[in-house]
């Protein structure tokens, strides 16, 4: 996925574009026009987006790169916040680890 985005304001959201998913509604938008469904909307993209990249940080070495996404004063400060939180939780998530061979096999009989 390519992203091309820029940091929000304190009265404007960040602008950002993902090639797989396009433009959020409420990328660019000033906080006087956000509405209940788009705070829903932002809401579950920063649960997604800010584990995803905290996790990818965490694996590429580069922890705390994305670690910004929204100022601290936009929509009350609750996106920033939530932000943080994600990204941490995206930091400490351990890889899915696959079982031992000798765990697995041989198979159970059915």
């Amino acid at each position: 996925m390519g992203y091309i985005g820029t940091f929000g304001t304190a009265t404007t959201a960040p602008e950002h574009y993902c090639t797989s998913l396009g433009t959020p509604r409420w990328s660019g938008i000033h906080e006087s026009d956000f509405t209940v469904d788009l705070e829903k909307d932002l809401r579950y993209f920063i649960e997604i987006e800010a584990s995803r990249m905290g996790n990818n940080d965490r694996v590429q070495g580069c922890v705390g790169e994305n670690q910004q996404f929204f100022h601290e004063q936009f929509l009350g400060g609750w996106p920033h916040k939530l932000w943080l939180e994600c990204y941490q939780s995206g930091i400490s998530e351990k890889p899915n680890q696959m079982p031992d061979f000798d765990e697995v096999w041989p198979p159970m009989p059915i």
